[in-house]
């Protein structure tokens, strides 16, 4: 019998094995990357992982994170991303510092300085600052940034969680990038 043509595809349906793909992603990745300053919540890690998988991202970098490797429970939201998508933890400002010759910092938090994240126009490679679940950016990585991006808030509340926030402005990224 035929399969129906309007019924759900899988993952299965739509990927080829991960063995077939992974040469290629490793070598095929859009120009941005994350950097995570300060996460604390093991589930927001893993699901930017799965973001970072996602979105074929260059390298999720890790600002001064309490945690050395991700553990069970980040692995386990991750859904068996993390050996896949690259990262590297910062401890130093002179570390940060470098970052400049690579990408042009972003920051992904709202201030007096920063416009609407569908007005930002990227010109390389972007490297999106994503802060800490309660306090946001430190104040030395918004100092750090060359541009500031926001989500528009139109509820009560004045943020969204930070994996939420970081993909609406990642996939907003990619189209940028892709035309």
């Amino acid at each position: 019998m035929p399969k129906d043509p309007n019924r759900p595809l899988s993952f299965h349906d739509l990927r080829p094995r991960p063995a077939e793909r992974q040469a290629e992603i490793g070598d095929n990745r859009f120009p941005i990357a994350l950097l995570l300053d300060r996460l604390v919540d093991p589930g927001n890690l893993g699901l930017l992982f799965r973001l970072a998988d996602a979105a074929r991202l260059q390298e999720i970098i890790l600002w001064q994170t309490p945690m050395d490797e991700p553990g069970r429970k980040t692995r386990r939201i991750a859904r068996s991303t993390v050996p896949i998508v690259p990262f590297r933890h910062l401890q130093t400002e002179a570390e940060l510092a470098a970052l400049t010759d690579e990408y042009s910092l972003v920051a992904l938090e709202y201030t007096n300085r920063s416009i609407p994240y569908t007005e930002f126009q990227p010109t390389g490679p972007v490297l999106l600052l994503a802060g800490n679940e309660q306090e946001g950016l430190s104040p030395l990585l918004l100092d750090a940034a060359e541009a500031s991006i926001h989500l528009p808030m139109y509820g009560l509340n004045s943020s969204l969680n930070v994996a939420c926030a970081a993909s609406v402005a990642v996939y907003d990224l990619l189209g940028k990038f892709r035309t």
